[in-house]
């Protein structure tokens, strides 16, 4: 109970000054022995933890308990990490499991397949010769496959496909301007050419040269 509540209580008694001094002093000194058995339960709590762990320390070292710097640390813990290079190692060896491989020195590819598709032999060598520089020349990553007669066998279909012809580009539109020049020039040889074949035309009728100039229509 707090001392102001029995000040409190005493003053509404009508008790008197020595007798409220006397209940003070009272509270006061019961507070304190609380407080001491309360410092002396937690020495005697702390002594049998402190008891308990040099017993442990005895019993686990056969003799005196070592100080801290006499014992030695505690080593880390390991992590067992994989072991990339075995596990790559092992998944080589796995039966039914293919490595990918450059074009073998000796690969044949399948003629039929190639004759199937419209090759004669003639195109089937050309191709294959091809083929072969492709990818003995080609480096990097792509240049190792799993499956060569399937690469072959692609390399055969791309071939078979029929190529884009290069149609001629149709000629400028003619301008009327080029049109009546050329016509112009047209009627012009016609005429001379009609004055040599006929001779009787070319006694009676001058001939004449034209010069240099503009033709254009006024």
């Amino acid at each position: 109970m707090r001392i102001t509540s029995i000040v409190e209580a005493l003053v509404q008694c009508g008790a008197t000054p020595e007798m409220i001094l006397c209940a003070v002093r009272a509270a006061e000194a019961g507070q304190q022995s609380d407080i001491e058995r309360r410092r002396a339960s937690d020495r005697e709590r702390q002594q049998r933890h402190r008891a308990h762990v040099t017993s442990r320390a005895v019993t686990a070292t056969g003799g005196a308990p070592l100080s801290d710097k006499e014992r030695s640390p505690t080593p880390p813990k390991e992590i067992n990490s994989p072991d990339n290079t075995q596990t790559l190692a092992q998944a080589r060896c796995l039966p039914g499991r293919r490595r990918a491989m450059r074009l073998p020195e000796q690969f044949e590819p399948d003629r039929d397949f190639a004759a199937r598709l419209g090759f004669g032999e003639a195109a089937v060598a050309l191709e294959l010769e091809k083929f072969r520089d492709y990818w003995t020349a080609k480096s990097g990553r792509d240049a190792a496959k799993l499956d060569w007669p399937a690469t072959w066998r692609n390399w055969m279909r791309n071939a078979a496909r029929p190529r884009k012809s290069h149609r001629p580009q149709a000629s400028p539109r003619e301008s009327d301007f080029a049109r009546h020049q050329r016509e112009c020039r047209q009627a012009i040889e016609r005429e001379l050419n009609g004055n040599q074949d006929n001779d009787d035309l070319t006694k009676t009728q001058p001939t004449f040269d034209l010069e240099p100039g503009d033709y254009r229509a006024h």
